[in-house]
Parts: C-alpha cells; structure tokens; sequence
C-alpha cells in the first residue's frame, strides 16, 4: 500500500468522518483543516459531541481521533479558512485532497485549484435527504472523484447522518483504493 499523505479540506459531515474512517483504518497520513466551530446543528451527522461545542473543529476532532487511535496525534491540522489564495500551499505535500466543504463555491474553487496538480481530489455532490439508491461515483478523469446522487443539496434537502456517512464511506473506499495501486 502507498503511503500517500491524504488533505483534508473542511471536516464538517464528509470531512469528519472520513478522518474518523481513515483513524480506523490505522491511517494517520493524513492533514485536517477547518477554520470552523463545533455547533449543536453539527451533531447529527458530523463526529463531535454535544461536550465539544464552541471547540475549533480541528481541536475536537483530533481529541476524537485519539480516542479511537493513541497515535493519531501524528495527524497534522491546521485552523484557516481556506481561500484560492493559500489552498495550493496548505495542500502542497498532499498526494489526495478531499473536498469536504459545504458550499458549491468553496467545491468548485478546490476543484479548479488542483485539476492540473496531478494530485487525487475526491469531492462530494448531493449529499442531501433521504435517498441512497441515487448514490454514484462520477469519475472525471482518472484522478478526480465526485460521490453523491449530484442533485440534493442542503438548501433542497435535509441533511440525515445515515446518507453523509454512506458518502463519506465510499469516498473513503476511493481512497484506499487509490493507495493500493
């Protein structure tokens, strides 16, 4: 398996939880970085915890991830918000960046920033309501991923933790099958 080093950007529902999976797994080659809190409308799809509100998200998270995996605090983490501006450096080392944003603009800004980077990026589209039979993975090129049903948004849609965690899932699944070739 490659020891490819894996970034994630926003650990939101998608983010969080892919960390969470991939802390599971006993890979920890990997960054996380949000600029965001823990809110109580969070806790019903993200991995946080009603303790954790107001924490920075990649604090809480890191505790989270510790407490699955003892050497998890060889994850790095960095509290920014991202911008067009400094995601190419933050992201730099990174063989695999994940798109774990909520907003298209913010997708659509990552997407355009690595398209030509010859690194993986892994992105989500549709993650909204109830429906998992719509689940695909759209495969742009050889090198960028988009998993979801590409339709339901959250502004359509509510978010339902069962739908986010079967995206994140196949997004992680991508992931290491990427690493195994």
């Amino acid at each position: 398996m490659k020891n490819y080093k894996i970034g994630i950007a926003g650990i939101g529902g998608i983010g969080s939880n892919i960390a969470m999976h991939l802390a599971r797994c006993n890979y920890l080659n990997f960054k996380i970085v949000d600029f965001d809190k823990v809110e109580k409308s969070n806790l019903n799809r993200q991995f946080y915890f009603l303790s954790q509100l107001a924490m920075p998200k990649v604090k809480a998270l890191l505790e989270n991830l510790k407490d699955i995996n003892a050497s998890a605090d060889k994850i790095e983490y960095a509290c920014i918000k991202l911008d067009e501006k400094i995601i190419l450096e933050i992201f730099r080392d990174c063989d695999i960046v994940i798109d774990g944003f909520d907003k298209a603009e913010n997708k659509a800004m990552l997407i355009n920033s690595f398209c030509n980077s010859g690194k993986y990026i892994i992105s989500a589209c549709g993650v909204a309501g109830a429906d998992l039979e719509n689940i695909r993975i759209e495969k742009l090129n050889d090198r960028i991923f988009i998993v979801g049903d590409m339709q339901t948004d959250c502004q359509r849609a509510k978010l339902y933790s069962f739908k986010v965690m079967c995206v994140a899932s196949i997004m992680t699944k991508i992931i290491f099958d990427i690493l195994k070739n």
